[in-house]
C-alpha cells in the first residue's frame, strides 16, 4: 500500500511547529473547500488536507507517524504516484509499528493474523471541518441550526445544536458526522469552526457587545428613560442628566457570553433646522447659555 507524506501534503517541512502547521492548514482549507474552489479534485485535495491535519495537530499521533515515516523512507520505494509503497507484512509482529498503525488508522483494519494483506486496512472515514457562521442572536442564544453538508457521498443536512453563548474561534465536534468508512461506525468526525456575522448594531468586544445610541440634546443635558436594543430584546435605559457625547453606559449580563456586559456609547445628534421657528429655538438656547464654550474643559 501506499504511504502518504502528510508534510509534503501540507507543503512543511518535518521540522515545522504547531502553529506552522495550523496556519498551513486552514490556508489550504479555504483554497480546496468544496463549497468555494473552483480548483481541480478540490473535494479529494480538501479531504487529503484534513487528513494530514488530524495526524500533525496531535503531540501523540504525530510522534508515531513520525517514527513510521523514517522508517519507510528508510527502506520503502516511491509509488507511481509520488508516495511512498510499503508491505503491510513488513510490519506483522512487530508491536512498535502495530501501535504506530493504528494510532493512524484508528486501531482498524485487523485481522487474526495482524494487518491485512493483499486489499490493505478497513478504511476509516475521514474527518470534515467546515467554518460554521453565526449571527450574534444565533450565538448568544443558542438552539439548534440546519447546516447543509457537501461530501464526497452527496449533500445531506444536519441539525447542529448551538450553545448558548458561543464565541468566534471556538470548535465545535460532532462525532461521526464526517465521511463514513468502509465499515458501519468508521465514519469521521465533522469539526465546526464558529465565526460570527457581522452586526448592523452590535460590535463584539471579548465577551461584551457594544452599541452606540444616538441621543437628542435634550435627552442627554435633561436626561430620560428610553429603549434599546440587546441581543436578548429591547430594554429600558436610564440616561442620567448631563451625559455627554462618547458617555458609556453599562448593562449587566447583556454581552454576548455569560458574565459579559453591553456597552451603550452615546452618541449626540442635533435635529436639522429646517424651519424659522427651529433656528429661533436654538437661538434661545445659545441665549440662555452665554457663558457656554464647547471648547473649553470644565
Amino acid at each position: 500500500m501506499e504511504f502518504t507524506d502528510y508534510y509534503e501534503v501540507l507543503g512543511l517541512e518535518p521540522t515545522a511547529t504547531q502553529e506552522e502547521i495550523k496556519r498551513a492548514f486552514k490556508k489550504l482549507a479555504r483554497k480546496f473547500h468544496p463549497d468555494v474552489s473552483t480548483e481541480k479534485d478540490a473535494q479529494a485535495k480538501f479531504q487529503g488536507v484534513s487528513e494530514a491535519y488530524e495526524i500533525l495537530k496531535d503531540a501523540t499521533k504525530r510522534a508515531e507517524y513520525d517514527d513510521l515515516r523514517q522508517h519507510v523512507k528508510a527502506g520503502g520505494q516511491r509509488g507511481a504516484g509520488g508516495g511512498f509503497r510499503f508491505d503491510t507484512q513488513d510490519f506483522a509482529g512487530d508491536p512498535r509499528f502495530e501501535d504506530i498503525l493504528n494510532a493512524m488508522f484508528g486501531g482498524r483494519g485487523q485481522g487474526a493474523g495482524g494487518f491485512s494483506g493483499a486489499r490493505g486496512f478497513r478504511q476509516p472515514g475521514r474527518d470534515l471541518h467546515y467554518t460554521l457562521q453565526l449571527s450574534l442572536e444565533e450565538a448568544h442564544n443558542g438552539g439548534a441550526k440546519q447546516l447543509r453538508l457537501r461530501t464526497q457521498t452527496g449533500d445531506r443536512t444536519i441539525s447542529v445544536k448551538i450553545p448558548a453563548g458561543i464565541s468566534s474561534g471556538k470548535e465545535l465536534r460532532l462525532r461521526g458526522q464526517g465521511e463514513p468508512g468502509s465499515m458501519p461506525g468508521d465514519a469521521g468526525d465533522l469539526y465546526l469552526q464558529v465565526e460570527l456575522l457581522p452586526h448592523p448594531q452590535f460590535e463584539v468586544d471579548g465577551n461584551d457587545i457594544i452599541l452606540v445610541l444616538p441621543v437628542s440634546p435634550w435627552e442627554a443635558a435633561l436626561g430620560d428613560s428610553i429603549e434599546v436594543a440587546t441581543l436578548s430584546g429591547r430594554v429600558k435605559l436610564r440616561i442620567p442628566a448631563n451625559s455627554a457625547n462618547g458617555s458609556k453606559l453599562r448593562l449587566k449580563g447583556k454581552g454576548l457570553v455569560k458574565g459579559g456586559d453591553q456597552l451603550v456609547v452615546l452618541k449626540l445628534t442635533n435635529p436639522k433646522t429646517s424651519t424659522a421657528g427651529e433656528r429661533t429655538a436654538f437661538e434661545a438656547l445659545k441665549a440662555s447659555f452665554p457663558n457656554f464654550n464647547p471648547r473649553t474643559r470644565g
